[in-house]
């Protein structure tokens, strides 16, 4: 019984770790879907994908809700990959868990039609016009102006 005690941690800790490997040693990317899968798969793939990317919900239903949107997104991916005629593949990563609209919402920003915009109805300004009689430099170096800020870590933006 003494033996048990002392190799139930170490052997926890080791299929604990076991586990984590193998969520993420599983590529998600490119998947593979079949029609005929189950919802005890698809569970699965959900459960790892929420390991792979880190994802927690807060809120009663969340996780839920989430699940069926990976699910049509799941759907979608397949569908996709599976045209004859794609020239691109499509893949899972950490944005499985949204929709279309709140991608769009959080990293696309709002699109407005012109007629929607601030200046729509307005008159154009004449402050920033060219007046005849003025007299422009040939070049301007903003840099001495302090107008152009050091160059920025813009990370994965680019």
């Amino acid at each position: 019984m003494a033996l048990f005690q002392t190799l139930r941690f170490p052997l926890t800790l080791m299929l604990s770790l076991i586990f984590l490997s193998l969520a993420f040693a599983l590529d998600m990317s490119i998947i593979d879907y079949d029609a005929r899968v189950t919802d005890t798969h698809l569970r699965n793939m959900y459960e790892a994908w929420l390991v792979k990317h880190g994802k927690a919900y807060n809120g009663l239903g969340e996780k839920e809700r989430r699940f069926e949107i990976f699910k049509d997104n799941v759907r979608f991916v397949h569908e996709h990959n599976s045209a004859t005629n794609g020239t691109y593949k499509l893949g899972l990563n950490k944005f499985a868990d949204l929709t279309n609209e709140e991608y769009r919402k959080m990293f696309l920003g709002t699109r407005k039609r012109s007629s929607e915009g601030l200046l729509s109805g307005t008159k154009k300004s004449a402050r920033y016009a060219f007046k005849n009689g003025e007299e422009l430099p040939d070049s301007v170096d903003w840099r001495k102006k302090g107008a152009v800020s050091p160059v920025k870590d813009q990370g994965q933006c680019g």
